[in-house]
């Protein structure tokens, strides 16, 4: 039932529950709580779902983010189809948890039974519905949508379907059950196996047998005999464990292949939603190129911050990047310029972009990562056991080994805690030993000190950026090619708001 996904290209086993131990810190850096709220859409079920598997199931193959945005192209020109899918798979989990509200005593093995034959009836009802969408969505493109409705049409034929509709019917023993066992040493019964040949109430079937030379014995217990009663009810149970193992095994595959359609299918749906609300919201979005080569790279025109762009109002400055073969970006200047913002931007699209999510801008290559970790100044905590530098330093040596040449790094403000001589010196190290790598980092910071000494070096591999200053009224908030500057415009701010 499983090897069928929506997300993979090669069917593989994956753990939905499987998160990075940074992604809360993740959540919060980047701002995905606003991300995650506008992709759900008010749907509990879709906010786990694109939290698990943008969190955790991103990845860093092409060929599967490739296989993932030709789905996506699918459900963009067939909108209620995924909405379709995701509905059915959430009705029938809904119907399961249900019937469980009339069943939680059914720990024998005929109630379990006979729950389980109710269940699967529902569950071939709901698989049908599914099915039904391949005829009526023929024109599907996808190489994943094709393989779907394949498996569908060919492993849930008309002539499966009846035959597991004619097994269940079977399975409800309207007529009683027939059933072979063994004596043990006490003349207990053991090792129950049902006959293929159950009883019938046919009338055909009762002349037949009447001339038969078999022997037939029975008896009757009273409706007062409980001690009777009791016994029969323990060898039914006995006679019934291995058929209600089976059917347990087989309903929850059914259940797990719902499910897993639900989640994959949910992702889908809050890729729709996020592109709606962009749309809305009269901001440009595309589905970003993937990138697998060594050379770093980073192009986007009219890239920006979704989380941004859907939290405020206000029209969002979009800005372009040239970094080419480039593995460390800098970024410097003003004050409130929107370096945090630009550093945003490119750790959620990254993000976006290995999850197979449209991405926040026009245009959007880059080169894959194994990771995207965050290093960003935390405000002051009066529960912190140490100094702010402390603890930033705490933070970077957990993080370093977990590494690898292909990770992402984005810091914000990192080591600006202590003074301006030795933060410059530590984070001139850190970044020179990533440098060394070829781990891809992104680097906004005041330390004029770190940032000269970074540029001073002329390394091909640096990308120094700088944001307007506040009097670039013309320029505000737009990122470009520039050599760090000695100042932060503190002054310029201070007269800004304080002159008389």
């Amino acid at each position: 039932m499983n090897k069928i996904s929506l997300l993979y290209p090669d069917n593989r086993i994956y753990d939905f529950n499987t998160i990075p131990d940074h992604s809360e810190q993740l959540i919060a850096d980047l701002e995905l709580s606003v991300l995650f709220s506008v992709m759900a859409n008010q749907d509990e079920k879709i906010l786990e779902a694109v939290r698990k598997i943008l969190l955790g199931q991103r990845s860093n193959e092409k060929s599967v983010i490739l296989f993932r945005q030709q789905i996506l192209k699918d459900f963009m020109r067939h909108p209620l189809l995924v909405s379709e899918i995701y509905q059915l798979s959430l009705d029938t989990l809904e119907a399961y948890r249900d019937s469980l509200r009339f069943w939680l005593s059914a720990k024998s093995a005929s109630r379990r039974l006979r729950t389980n034959v109710e269940l699967m009836d529902m569950l071939l009802a709901q698989l049908i519905k599914i099915r039904n969408l391949s005829t009526q969505y023929a024109d599907a493109e996808s190489t994943g949508l094709q393989s779907f409705f394949k498996f569908l049409q060919t492993d849930f034929s008309d002539e499966v379907l009846n035959k597991l509709r004619l097994q269940n019917s079977v399975l409800r023993f309207n007529h009683g059950f027939s059933v072979n066992a063994r004596l043990d040493h006490n003349n207990r019964s053991s090792e129950f196996l049902l006959n293929r040949e159950q009883p019938s109430t046919s009338w055909l079937h009762k002349i037949f047998s009447s001339n038969s030379s078999t022997e037939e014995y029975s008896f009757t217990i009273s409706q007062r005999d409980e001690s009777g009663l009791t016994a029969l009810s323990e060898f039914r149970d006995a006679a019934l464990e291995s058929v209600a193992l089976i059917m347990d095994v087989a309903v929850q595959q059914f259940l797990n292949f719902f499910s897993r359609l639900r989640d994959e299918s949910a992702f889908y749906q809050a890729a729709l939603n996020l592109c709606a609300a962009l749309k809305n919201r009269g901001y440009v979005f595309c589905l970003p190129t993937p990138l697998s080569g060594q050379n770093p790279v980073c192009v986007a025109s009219k890239l920006y911050d979704p989380c941004l762009a859907l939290l405020q109002q206000e029209k969002l400055i979009l800005n372009d990047l040239q970094a080419e073969n480039k593995s460390f970006i800098l970024i410097t200047g003003a004050n409130s310029g929107g370096k945090s913002t630009f550093l945003r931007a490119l750790g959620v699209n990254q993000l976006l972009l290995q999850s197979g999510f449209p991405v926040a801008a026009e245009q959007f290559s880059a080169s894959l990562c194994d990771e995207v970790y965050t290093h960003f100044k935390l405000e002051e905590d009066t529960n912190m056991r140490s100094g702010k530098f402390d603890e930033e330093l705490l933070r970077m040596a957990a993080m370093v080994p977990k590494l690898k040449a292909t990770a992402m790094v984005l810091f914000n403000e990192s080591f600006a805690a202590t003074n301006e001589r030795e933060g410059s010196e530590i984070a001139w190290q850190i970044c020179n030993a990533l440098l060394e790598k070829g781990i891809k980092v992104v680097f906004v910071t005041h330390l004029y000190a770190f940032a000269r000494k970074l540029y001073a070096k002329k390394s091909p591999e640096v990308l120094p950026l700088r944001v307007a200053s506040n009097e670039e009224s013309n320029k505000k908030f737009t990122v470009s090619e520039a050599e760090p500057l000695s100042t932060s415009f503190a002054k310029e701010i201070y007269q800004k708001v304080f002159a008389d």
